[in-house]
C-alpha cells in the first residue's frame, strides 16, 4: 500500500475520499427508499469532505436537491455552478435575507415570524420564494409546535394566499431513529396530525419528509416523499443497516507518514503524561498526525493504525501534530512508510464507529473534525487515480 501513495512534499498526513464509494452508497440508499427521492445533506462542507466535489458526484443519483446549513454554504455551491435546488436548513435569523433570495436559495421557516419575514423580503425583491416549513414533533430545538397546528395553520394559510412565498415542503426531524423506534413512530404520528390540520386550513403541505439515514434504513413508513441522508452516504452508520440491508462502503481514509522509527528499552515512557511505559524492548514509529489534524485525543492508548494491513496500537497520548504507534514485530517499517488512521487497508479496517467509541463521541464529530490542514484527495477506487479536492490552508 505504501508504494501506491504519491509523494506529497511537505505533507505528513492527508485525507482520501473515494467518490465512487460515495455514489454507490447513494445508489444503495436510493434503491431502498424508492419512490421517495434523496435530499443529500452536504452541510459542513459535506461533512468535511468537500461540498463541491461531493455535490458533483451525487448528481449521478438525480437528487431532489442539496441540503446545507447556511446561506454562505449555498452561495458557494452557486458560485461553483450548481443550479439545482439548495435548501438552507439553519434557523433563519432576523438578518437581511436578500443574499438568500439573490442566490436562488430556498429557506427553512420554523416560526410564523420567519414566514412573515421571508414573505415581506420576497415581496420587496419582486420574487416568488419557495420555502420549507419545519414542524417540531419532539426534537425541541426549532419549528412550529405540532400540538398547536390548529392555531397556526390559519396564519400560514393567510401568508401563503398573499402569493409572495410558496410552500415547497413540510418536514420535521426524528430525534432517536437509531435507538428508539417507539419514539420515532410517535413523532411520525404527531407529524401526520399536524399535516391534517394544515390541509384542513386549506394549505397544501407540499413534499413531506422526516427521515435521516437512520430512519431511512429502519422502516419504509418513515420514507414519505424524501429522505435526507448524511452519515450513510459518507461511510458511517453501518450498524444501522440491519435486517439484510446493505451497509455503507467506507468513503474516507486518513493517512500519515512514518517520520521516525526508534528502538527503545523496557521502562521507556511514551508521550505527554508518560501514560504508557514499555514492558519490554520495543520498536516505536512516530506518525505525522495529531489532534490538530482531527485525530481524536481519546484514541490515546486506545486507538490504533494500520501499516501494510497490520494493526498497530497507539502508545501514549496523541499529540498536537504527532502520534506514536508500536510496530514491534512488524517487518520493514521505516521512515516514509504510510499508516492508515481511519479506513480500510487490505482486509483490515479502522471504522468511524471505532474512532468515535475511543473518543467517547459520535461518528459525525469524528468525520467533521478532521482539520482543513489535511489535504483532501479523491481516490477513485476503480482506477486508483488521485486528484486534489481541496488544498490545505
Amino acid at each position: 500500500m505504501r508504494h501506491a501513495i504519491p509523494d506529497r512534499p511537505g505533507r505528513n498526513a492527508w485525507l482520501e475520499v473515494d467518490l465512487g464509494a460515495l455514489c454507490r452508497n447513494a445508489e444503495r440508499l436510493r434503491a431502498i427508499v424508492e419512490p421517495a427521492r434523496l435530499l443529500p445533506m452536504i452541510k459542513a462542507d459535506a461533512y468535511g469532505l468537500g461540498a463541491v466535489a461531493v455535490a458533483e458526484a451525487l448528481r449521478a443519483v438525480d437528487p431532489y436537491g442539496y441540503g446545507v446549513a447556511t446561506v454562505n454554504e449555498g452561495a458557494s455551491l452557486r458560485a461553483a455552478g450548481f443550479t439545482e435546488r439548495i435548501v438552507v436548513f439553519s434557523p433563519s435569523s432576523p438578518a437581511d435575507p436578500s443574499t438568500l433570495i439573490e442566490e436562488g436559495l430556498q429557506p427553512v421557516v420554523m416560526s410564523l415570524a420567519s414566514l412573515r419575514r421571508f414573505s415581506s423580503a420576497a415581496r420587496a425583491a419582486g420574487a416568488a420564494l419557495p420555502v420549507h416549513l419545519e414542524l417540531d414533533t419532539g426534537i425541541g430545538r426549532a419549528g412550529l409546535p405540532w400540538e398547536e397546528a390548529e392555531h397556526w395553520s390559519a396564519e400560514v394559510a393567510t401568508v401563503l394566499r398573499e402569493g409572495d412565498v410558496s410552500l415547497e415542503s413540510t418536514f420535521s426531524h426524528f430525534h432517536s431513529a437509531d435507538v428508539n423506534q417507539a419514539a420515532t413512530r410517535e413523532q411520525l404520528s404527531r407529524f401526520e396530525t399536524a399535516i391534517e390540520a394544515l390541509r384542513a386550513a386549506g394549505v397544501e403541505p407540499g413534499v413531506l419528509h422526516m427521515a435521516n439515514s437512520a430512519a431511512a434504513l429502519a422502516d419504509a413508513s418513515y420514507h414519505l416523499d424524501l429522505v435526507r441522508p448524511g452519515l450513510y452516504l459518507f461511510g458511517g452508520g453501518r450498524e444501522l443497516a440491519g435486517g439484510g440491508l446493505p451497509p455503507s462502503e467506507p468513503v474516507v481514509r486518513v493517512r500519515a507518514r512514518v517520520l521516525e522509527v526508534r528502538d527503545v528499552q523496557a521502562g521507556t515512557t511514551v508521550s505527554y503524561g508518560a501514560t504508557f511505559v514499555t514492558r519490554a524492548p520495543s520498536r516505536m514509529a512516530t506518525l505525522g498526525i495529531g489532534y490538530a489534524d482531527g485525530l481524536p485525543h481519546g484514541a490515546s492508548n486506545r486507538g490504533g493504525a494500520l501499516i501494510d494491513g497490520e494493526r498497530v496500537p497507539i502508545r501514549g497520548a496523541v499529540c498536537m501534530d504527532i502520534t506514536v504507534v508500536d510496530v514491534t514485530g512488524v517487518d520493514d517499517v521505516d521512515a516514509g512508510a504510510v499508516a492508515t488512521l481511519l479506513g480500510r487497508e487490505g482486509e483490515a479496517e479502522i471504522t468511524l464507529a471505532e474512532l468515535a467509541e475511543a473518543d467517547g463521541t459520535i461518528e459525525y464529530q469524528v468525520l467533521t473534525g478532521f482539520g482543513r490542514g489535511l489535504p483532501r484527495v479523491n481516490v477513485n477506487s476503480e482506477s486508483a487515480e488521485m486528484e486534489s479536492l481541496a488544498h490545505a490552508e
